[in-house]
């Protein structure tokens, strides 16, 4: 199955839902991304678990979201959504070793936040370069299709 059924397949089973596609606003969820990450690297170093949470919560997510919107889905608000938008991301880029890290970015929050697991220095700056590259991967796309239009 191509990258196009894959998706259409994920809006059948409910977990993406199809909206109008949107360079600005992918476009303004990389620039909030970019904010985020700035404040992610500011406060690593003294506050690694805050970093990691608002890497997710404030960059990867948004980021991913921000390349939904430029294919015109959205996440739903089912369970699983933020594995959904790692898997959704998978069929619109080649990239699946750095969405590989994005997702274990997503489950190194979650064992922060639901176990108590405290990350390690050295993985949140890998993991804020992750993101980095993810900014960058997303925005070049935003950057070819506000091109087109």
């Amino acid at each position: 199955m191509g990258s196009a059924e894959e998706l259409k397949a994920m809006a059948e089973r409910q977990e993406l839902e199809l909206v109008e596609a949107s360079a600005p606003k992918a476009g303004a969820l990389i620039g909030s991304a970019r904010r985020s990450l700035a404040t992610c690297r500011a406060i690593a170093r003294k506050d690694p678990n805050s970093a990691l949470l608002l890497a997710w919560d404030g960059v990867a997510f948004p980021t991913l979201t921000a390349a939904l919107a430029l294919a015109g889905y959205r996440v739903t608000n089912r369970m699983g959504h933020h594995r959904v938008a790692v898997e959704a991301a998978r069929q619109l880029f080649e990239a699946d070793a750095l969405l590989s890290r994005i997702g274990s970015l997503r489950r190194m929050r979650d064992r922060g936040m639901y176990e108590g697991e405290p990350p390690e220095i050295d993985e949140v700056t890998d993991a804020l370069d992750d993101c980095e590259g993810l900014i960058q991967l997303v925005a070049k796309a935003v950057r070819s299709a506000a091109q087109q239009t």
